[in-house]
Formats: structure tokens, C-alpha cells, sequence
């Protein structure tokens, strides 16, 4: 899909077409990552959010435009400046959250006692068992665990 956003959706499919996971399967697990992780997450998401909240506002800006021309003199470059903010802050969380599963995955498979992938070949193939584990599918096979879980 092609955007000059860098396709916040697209990004979620990254891990899945890397490593097998599910983005959106496996985030709530993998969001117990370390806290100066999570914060850097936080801080790119509230920028990012901020962005979007200035771009609209100053898009608003411009109804008022055929009421008072010196409007367009705020509104176009503000909406033109604002707009940029989004592209680069849209840019920068989406490669945190690809680089969260590119550094942090391994935790997600430690903290839930599955075998690590042993070669880059089978490691999709074990993140798709974990993903469906995680969606409690019981009728698809089952990861490597260190020990059996408690039943």
C-alpha cells in the first residue's frame, strides 16, 4: 500500500512476514518489555498523536478562509508544516515498533517458556505456532516449550 506515511497498517505486518508473529497477537504480550523501551514507544506515540492533532486543527483552520483572507496566510503553511511533522514523527514510530520485534522478540519467547527458533529458516515457521498458541487455537500444534505448561 503505497503512502507517504510509511503505511501505519503495513507496519504490523512486518513481524509476521519476518518472523512469523502477529503484531497484533502478540503486542499486549510483548509490551512488557523494558521500561526505557516502552518509554521511548510512549514518547514517539504522543508525538505522533500530537502531529496529527496540529495537522487537523490548522486543516480546520482553513473553513475559516472565505470569512477572512488573512486566514490562508496561517492556515496553508501551517497545514503544509504540520502535515511534514506527521510524515516524520509517523516515520520514526513505525521504525520503533519494527525494531521492538526485531530486538525484543526473544523476550516474548522466554517470558512464555517457548523454545527460541533455532535457525532463521524454522523461526517463522515456530513464530506462526506462537502466534496461534496465543490465540489459544487448539487444534494447530502446539510451540516447543522448556517444560510442559500446567494444564
Amino acid at each position: 500500500m503505497p503512502s507517504r506515511l510509511r503505511n501505519l497498517r503495513a507496519s504490523k505486518y512486518r513481524p509476521k512476514e519476518r518472523y512469523g508473529l502477529d503484531a497484533v497477537v502478540c503486542w499486549p504480550r510483548l509490551w512488557l518489555l523494558p521500561d526505557s523501551t516502552r518509554k521511548e514507544l510512549q514518547e514517539a506515540w504522543a508525538t505522533l498523536n500530537t502531529s496529527v492533532r496540529i495537522c487537523l486543527w490548522s486543516l480546520l483552520f482553513l473553513v475559516w478562509t472565505p470569512l477572512a483572507w488573512w486566514a490562508t496566510l496561517f492556515a496553508f503553511p501551517a497545514a503544509w508544516l504540520s502535515y511534514r511533522m506527521v510524515l516524520n514523527t509517523a516515520s520514526v514510530y513505525v521504525d520503533l515498533l519494527e525494531a521492538t520485534f526485531d530486538v525484543h522478540r526473544n523476550l516474548l519467547y522466554q517470558f512464555l517458556r517457548v523454545k527460541l527458533p533455532k535457525n532463521p529458516v524454522t523461526k517463522s515457521k515456530d513464530g506462526k505456532k506462537l502466534t496461534q498458541y496465543l490465540w489459544r487455537e487448539p487444534d494447530q500444534s502446539m510451540p516447543d516449550f522448556w517444560d510442559s505448561p500446567q494444564k
